[in-house]
């Protein structure tokens, strides 16, 4: 009985010890493009502004390093309003993001993983406008970061996910942008 139930306890872990190895390192794992659309709610620190909401389209390349930890950059248009308080107006800001994104995903299911991912992410303002102005003028800073991070879900070729972008520079004088994203997405 006892070899019995030694001989079902090896068998047990060998066959747990296999799944734990596809889960964290996929010998499928590949790179890929992925096309991204966000909705981004985000803000700007400082007295004087409320929440603000926006959009982002663009692509990223998904590219293994070791196991399931991979580097994921990318390139995204954005365009985010940010409201000014006691003011019917809001900040207009039209730009380019790049992500430097480094994630792990843990493959649940044959067409299931989920995604951990952290990473810099520098924001290139092209067009900063309040009531009709340029900011640029008023020390609007052409180029900012924010620290990502997030998770996500990859079914088959779909992606979803929530992630956050805290501010790392100023926007503008001691003010800096955050960002909440909801992104769908789709893998090629």
């Amino acid at each position: 009985m006892k070899k019995l139930l030694l001989a079902g306890i090896v068998v047990i872990a060998g066959l747990t010890a296999s799944a734990q190895d596809v889960v964290v390192d996929n010998p499928d794992n590949h790179s890929y493009f992925g096309a991204r659309v966000a909705l981004d709610i985000n803000s700007f620190s400082g007295k004087g502004f409320s929440n603000g909401a926006g959009f982002s389209i663009g692509g990223v390349y998904n590219a293994p390093l070791y196991k399931n930890l991979y580097f994921e950059p990318g390139l995204s248009l954005f365009y985010n309003t940010v409201g000014v308080k006691h003011a019917d107006m809001s900040v207009k800001n039209l730009g380019f993001r790049i992500p430097f994104n480094f994630g792990y995903h843990f493959d649940v299911a044959n067409d299931l993983s989920i995604h951990v991912f952290t990473g810099p992410q520098i924001n290139f303002n092209m067009l900063a406008r309040f009531d009709g102005a340029s900011l640029f003028d008023d020390g609007y800073k052409r180029f900012d970061m924010q620290w990502n991070f997030g998770v996500g879900v990859g079914y088959q070729q779909y992606y979803a996910s929530i992630g956050g972008g805290a501010g790392m520079t100023n926007v503008s004088k001691g003010v800096d942008r955050n960002i909440l994203s909801i992104t769908l997405g789709y893998n090629f």
